[in-house]
């Protein structure tokens, strides 16, 4: 194995030159307080405050563009907090070389919570709030800005899920590619739970393993094509393409996915106007989606939710494969 980052969080000033945010124009996602400690690590929580509980809340939100071509793409509400390590592989591009017959592992040691999502709006659409990340989740993430695709773990109080995308942001330039997020339950978890979770990549093979604990809990082959429908929570249609990434980066995040949808329930909240955006996800047909909320109503996006996230260290590594 041959270490190629790593941050234990215990020196600010470091960790601050380690990580940058994610920015997409004026877009830049900072709903959240930050804290480094030699003594915590690393500690984000959503700045707001529950009026009833008191408990962190998120603040920030976007609405529909309603034809305005100078708005913010409304779909970017799901992004409350997004940072990635501050690193380029070497044709220049964030993240780390993913080379041929190596596996790019990387880890993170890590709790998080959710708050406020009993007091979501959407009734019997959402069976558990104390799994639903639609509401409310913490992340790890792992993501090429070449090809659009992210590798994830969402977190919520009582679940961890293995998520598989492949984000629309570069059509205009790419073409009309499949992009889908694909979500599958791999662990249940009490909140303040640490767990290590890792995240491989296997360039040859064309696979993305996830871990929990050490432990593989789930695997993707043939990356950037549409995964089983049986998890597809968000389409946005697209012509199904393999995708072989030259390198991935490593991030940490919080976030809401109130578009997303279970089965053939609907999704919650229509987040953007943009025309042939939103397909039913349950079986692939260019059907348009529905929604309880077309109109993306300000309190169905922020209704007193929240997330945190505390991480004691973060690390990359290559190994050479031998399965």
């Amino acid at each position: 194995m041959t270490p190629l980052w790593e941050d234990d969080f215990r020196d600010p000033e470091l960790t601050l030159r380690r990580w940058a945010p994610m920015t997409l124009g004026s877009f830049v996602p900072d709903d959240a307080d930050v804290h480094v400690t030699p003594e915590a690590g690393l500690r984000v929580a959503a700045p707001g405050t529950h009026p009833l509980t008191g408990e962190p809340a998120f603040t920030r939100t976007l609405g529909q563009e309603n034809g305005d071509p100078s708005a913010l793409p409304g779909a970017l509400d799901a992004v409350k907090w997004l940072v990635y390590a501050d690193h380029s592989a070497s044709g220049g591009l964030p993240g780390f070389d993913a080379a041929e017959g190596e596996e790019l592992l990387f880890e993170a040691w890590l709790s998080a919570r959710t708050y406020g999502t009993a007091g979501h709006p959407f009734g019997s659409a959402v069976a558990d709030p104390g799994t639903d990340w639609r509401l409310a989740c913490a992340a790890m993430n792992v993501a090429d800005v070449e090809t659009g695709l992210a590798f994830d773990f969402f977190l919520t109080d009582q679940g961890i899920h293995a998520v598989h995308e492949r984000l629309p942001m570069l059509r205009p330039h790419l073409g009309d590619y499949a992009s889908f997020t694909a979500v599958v339950p791999v662990a249940r978890r009490e909140p303040e739970q640490e767990h290590r979770l890792g995240i491989g990549y296997d360039r040859s093979a064309g696979r993305v393993r996830w871990l929990v604990d050490g432990v593989e809990v789930h695997r993707a082959e043939h990356v950037g094509r549409v995964p089983g429908r049986e998890h597809v929570v968000l389409d946005h249609g697209g012509d199904d393409a393999e995708v072989e990434p030259r390198q991935l980066n490593c991030g940490l995040g919080l976030f809401t996915a109130l578009d997303c949808s279970f089965g053939s329930g609907p999704g919650l909240v229509r987040l953007t106007g943009a025309p042939d955006f939103y397909f039913r996800a349950v079986d692939g047909r260019r059907e348009p989606q529905v929604f309880l909320d077309d109109k993306s109503l300000r309190d169905h996006r922020l209704f007193g939710q929240g997330a945190s996230l505390s991480v004691r260290r973060c690390t990359v590594s290559a190994s050479r494969v031998t399965w």
